[in-house]
């Protein structure tokens, strides 16, 4: 079975060489709308996943939810910070939660050599990185033990550095907080810088605060990194077991990551892209029928004199159809490539991604477009191959 497929596929080869002329034109059709068809599914891929790491930096993951907490008849003072700490902990173990992180945020200005530095200060757990994706350039991100440090340790971008005038490769450093007294705190590792932010960010552990600023309060509101396909039945469950250990607190939480905006964001574009490529598809498979069943009327003494030797209907239908297959997986190939180094040049990265790096190109983009090459190639062989079975022995001697 095996020799005999692979007999067929040589014996279609020969054929298109044969008739090369005939079928290339329409095999560049096919081509093209291959490869448009790989640039729609990869692109929309890559802008997804560029969009996800964007979305998941600025509100954290598919699907955070951020819980409130605040005191019915009292401020956040010292030992409501400790009942809500002990009750988190023990919601989190009871529901296998293993991504929580505080999440506070204040503007605050460093002294820095030069003068003050504005930034953001952002009051957060461990596990906050993870939670959004944020990559260390240098140095290392917070561990417990940090929590037991003197000199409070910071995590700070790139732009605060830089305007501080620290050199990110030089960590750790020490820096001057603000407040009367001018203690010092220890810039352990630097992320990158977000786009769109007004200031440079800093990153301070959370109940190490105080330590930073007498200004800085203590954070009210706790972000949850959940598992999507339970994260809403799971956060109300959640709240239920917070509200029964803090029954003078108001709880309550949130959906608040941006992963339900990415398909309102790309989807009309990649709906209108992969019509005009399944059209530009249609009308290839088109010229490459009407090539093939061009080609039948003028190859009907050959296979008379094949079906004279013993060939079989089965075997006519399946000769006929693998020369369309094997040309549009030909064309489909090159469409592939072609496509493939489009979405890996540096000027698509840099256009699409603002970056000279960009998400690897989806292995999905060219497994659909090799498929599509092999169906188109199959509907376009099909009425060709019907046809050429029904040619007779009499009809070769006639022609």
């Amino acid at each position: 079975m095996i020799t005999g497929f692979a007999a067929s596929i040589v014996e279609a080869w020969q054929e298109l060489r044969v008739h090369k002329v005939r079928v290339l034109m329409s095999l560049i059709g096919v081509g093209v709308a291959v490869c448009a068809l790989t640039l729609v599914v990869g692109f929309g891929d890559m802008m997804q996943k560029g969009l996800a790491d964007e979305y998941e930096q600025q509100a954290g993951r598919d699907s955070t939810y951020t819980f409130s907490f605040q005191p019915i008849e009292s401020d956040m003072g010292e030992s409501e910070v400790e009942k809500v700490d002990a009750a988190l902990k023990s919601t989190t173990e009871r529901f296998g939660i293993r991504h929580v992180s505080a999440f506070g945020q204040i503007d605050t200005s460093i002294s820095g050599p030069t003068g003050k530095v504005s930034a953001t200060m952002y009051i957060v757990d461990p596990a906050f990185d993870d939670m959004r994706r944020l990559k260390v350039e240098h140095g290392r991100w917070f561990t417990e033990a940090d929590k037991n440090n003197l000199s409070p340790a910071l995590v700070a971008d790139e732009d605060f550095l830089n305007e501080y005038g620290i050199d990110p490769a030089s960590l750790p450093a020490t820096i001057t907080l603000p407040g009367e007294t001018q203690s010092t705190g220890t810039v352990i590792g630097s992320v990158e810088s977000t786009e769109y932010a007004e200031y440079g960010s800093l990153y301070v552990l959370n109940g190490q605060e105080d330590k930073v600023s007498t200004e800085v309060a203590a954070p009210t509101e706790f972000e949850m990194w959940l598992p999507p396909d339970e994260g809403k039945e799971l956060s109300k469950q959640a709240v239920a077991d917070l509200k029964r250990q803090l029954p003078d607190f108001d709880v309550y939480a949130d959906r608040t990551d941006f992963a339900s905006d990415m398909d309102e964001s790309l989807g009309p574009v990649k709906n209108v892209l992969l019509t005009i490529s399944v059209l530009i598809l249609f009308m290839g498979m088109l010229g490459l029928l009407n090539i093939s069943l061009v080609t039948i009327q003028q190859r009907i003494r050959e296979i008379g004199i094949r079906r004279s030797f013993g060939a079989t209907s089965r075997r006519i239908f399946f000769s006929v159809m693998m020369e369309s297959v094997v040309a549009t997986t030909i064309a489909g190939a090159v469409g592939v490539l072609i496509a493939v180094l489009v979405l890996k040049a540096p000027f698509v990265s840099e256009l699409m991604f603002g970056a000279a790096s960009s998400p690897q190109v989806p292995f999905t983009a060219v497994t659909v477009g090799m498929l599509v090459s092999v169906g188109v190639g199959a509907l376009a062989g099909l009425i060709p191959a019907i046809v050429a079975t029904k040619v007779r022995i009499i009809d070769a001697i006639r022609a």
